[in-house]
């Protein structure tokens, strides 16, 4: 395993906090983190799937705070994985570091306001080329930060600027060299620079930019989708989008014609996965499908966000959904019944530096009550002295084996999600559910409820078209 250097750690801070959950995956290191699963509405009667959305930002975390991440994520990591990420991600930042040293254009500050924001098209395709844009294109500057290279008026006066820093965007490798990179979003729902976008951006072999605009109408606000190239057409699957685009059981599905650049909406029929994103998606072998895997799904605005744990099936010659599986598993999600976030993280931080921390070290534990250490040892362990849980591939994720099954449990801020990968007997699993609950409770000394589900037969016939 890594030796557990107290040094400053020299790897990327946006990579080193990338496993925290409410922080996640930052798109620029710049100042803020945007994360995938970060914070939300927290007041009672929020909705609850947009609770979970991955949008956030955050200060700079203290050196501490970046230590813990770093350091919990290396105790799970093989010596020769943890060399090959830290390769990759200090060629990233060294690539990052290259492109931003570009110089920004030279505009005057009217040509500078009059492509500052995201601008809205009659009709699509409308190229938008300037050099403002194209330069974001190649040197990727966060909002914020281009803003502030032309003096511009605050976002939170003038909205948010165009940026191509963004979450969510599909980029798609064509086989002549061009690469096709589709929507995506900048920073959170709360944030005066955040924006979900609807173009389209080219970069050519040569370096060449072009950018497409679109109507709303013709293509809405799309990230976290799937692209596929079929022929030469990119199907486009999926969105989280805003709250207001949702509509559950429905799966967006938009084609883009890579002769014309004109992006139509595909009429679907048959069981759709419903209002999908964060997936995969894959040309079947068959040349005439995509198979769509995994993400999340949305199932409307009084549930949280449930992970998709089968595959379907899109012809893409007539618009057809299949479903290619329907694994009968149980699952249930728990939350606090006041809707506040839980303290799981809090917690684990706690034991992490109660065990692994150095002399001095400041904690994090910012609760009346002590952490209980005991309770954490006990959750998601149904039998006394049965195993105790292993981590992931995700920080966030614990699995344990009961009675021969394999029981996951995902630990987000409002929410643990279990999915038991299989069948328990009805007594195994109303006694596992009872003393995960309790145990919860004593974690956050707080009450916990499992959420009301969405019954399999109904999330089925809201799929059907």
């Amino acid at each position: 395993m890594v030796a557990k250097d107290r040094s400053w750690p020299a790897r990327p801070v946006c990579e080193q906090i990338r496993l925290l959950n409410f922080v996640g995956e930052s798109s620029n290191s710049e100042r803020q983190f945007s994360g995938a699963a970060a914070c939300s509405r927290s007041r009672p009667g929020a909705d609850l799937g947009e609770s979970q959305l991955s949008r956030g930002r955050f200060k700079t975390p203290s050196r501490a705070t970046v230590v813990h991440s770093y350091w919990e994520g290396c105790r799970h990591m093989e010596d020769e994985n943890f060399e090959a990420e830290y390769a990759a991600e200090a060629a990233e930042e060294e690539a990052d570091r290259q492109r931003k040293a570009e110089p920004p254009p030279v505009l005057d500050h009217a040509e500078f306001l009059t492509w500052r924001s995201p601008r809205t098209v009659q009709k699509g395709p409308a190229r938008l080329d300037n050099p403002l844009w194209h330069w974001l294109v190649r040197t990727r500057h966060s909002a914020y930060s281009a803003n502030n290279a032309f003096d511009g008026p605050s976002a939170f006066d003038a909205g948010p600027m165009w940026c191509f820093d963004r979450m969510g965007m599909s980029k798609t490798m064509l086989p002549n060299g061009r690469v096709i990179y589709i929507g995506g979003e900048h920073e959170d729902h709360y944030d005066p620079d955040f924006f979900i976008y609807n173009d389209v951006v080219v970069v050519d072999t040569d370096g060449s930019i072009a950018v497409y605009g679109y109507a709303r109408e013709e293509f809405p606000p799309t990230d976290f989708h799937s692209a596929t190239l079929v022929g030469k057409a990119i199907f486009i699957v999926g969105c989280l989008g805003h709250p207001e685009q949702r509509v559950e059981g429905h799966t967006p599905v938009f084609r883009l014609d890579l002769e014309t650049m004109i992006i139509t909406p595909v009429e679907t029929s048959g069981e759709a996965p419903g209002w999908i994103h964060r997936h995969s998606a894959e040309l079947d072998a068959d040349g005439c499908s995509v198979v769509v895997r995994g993400g999340e799904l949305w199932l409307g605005p009084s549930h949280s966000l449930q992970e998709n744990i089968d595959a379907w099936s899109l012809d893409v010659a007539n618009g057809h959904w299949t479903r290619l599986s329907q694994l009968d598993w149980q699952r249930w999600t728990m939350m606090r019944v006041d809707r506040k976030p839980n303290r799981l993280w809090d917690i684990r931080q706690e034991l992490w530096r109660h065990e692994h921390g150095w002399e001095g070290q400041q904690s994090y534990w910012n609760h009346d009550d002590e952490p209980d250490f005991e309770a954490l040892a006990a959750l998601y362990r149904l039998d006394a002295g049965g195993p105790a849980p292993e981590k992931g591939a995700d920080y966030n994720v614990y699995r344990v084996v009961i009675d021969g099954v394999v029981v996951k449990f995902t630990e987000e801020r409002w929410q643990v999600h279990a999915i038991v990968e299989g069948r328990l007997s009805d007594r195994r699993l109303a006694d596992l559910r009872r003393t995960t609950l309790a145990l919860l409770q004593r974690l956050d000394a707080s009450d916990w409820e499992i959420e009301a589900t969405v019954h399999s037969s109904l999330l089925q016939s809201r799929c059907l078209h």
